[in-house]
């Protein structure tokens, strides 16, 4: 038990990493994605529509070393999954998950980041939350100390959904985002 709290209480402690440190912290930000949803329905084919999509992405990171930072995310957009515009019920899908930084200079990080994902989703007469792994790449840059931009490249892959009446549906979601946030 004394060593749980000695790891915990060295985790907790502030580090003095040099470039890692400038992107620790809680950060608050505003994205902007090109979506493109791509729903394969059987039977049935395959449509894919285009579609911006803002969001609320929130996250928290930690430097364990000079370039080395982990954290976790969290997202909420606040657009829709449906590729037809016809389902009421497919809206705000959330994301939750962890990231790897490195700090590649003072003001830049790299990232790399995994998470799960969720979203409801219905067919007429049918209604169920899809849900599934998630994956991206981005990079942060610091425009102040606390102000930072970034460029996000994700996929979201939602387990197939099946329907009552036996079809089915998966969708798959690539996103190309910006964004601009706070970190405190």
């Amino acid at each position: 038990m004394k060593k749980i709290v000695i790891l915990f209480l060295v985790l907790l402690s502030p580090a003095a990493f040099a470039q890692s440190q400038n992107f620790e912290g809680f950060g608050l930000s505003i994205d902007y994605a090109l979506n493109s949803i791509t729903d394969k329905s059987t039977p049935g084919g395959s449509v894919t529509s285009r579609s911006g999509m803002p969001s609320i992405t929130a996250d928290a990171y930690k430097a364990i070393s000079d370039s080395w930072l982990v954290g976790v995310y969290g997202n909420y957009d606040l657009g829709t999954t449906d590729t037809t515009g016809t389902d009421p019920d497919a809206h705000r899908p959330i994301e939750a998950g962890g990231k790897v930084g490195y700090a590649i200079t003072e003001k830049l990080m790299a990232y790399a980041k995994l998470g799960w994902s969720w979203s409801k989703y219905s067919s007429p007469g049918y209604y169920q939350w899809m849900n599934g792994p998630s994956y991206g790449i981005g990079a942060e840059y610091l425009i102040t100390k606390n102000l930072f931009t970034r460029v996000e490249v994700s996929q979201q892959n939602y387990k197939t959904v099946d329907w009552g009446d036996g079809s089915s549906d998966k969708v798959n979601i690539n996103s190309y985002g910006i964004g601009l946030g706070w970190r405190f």
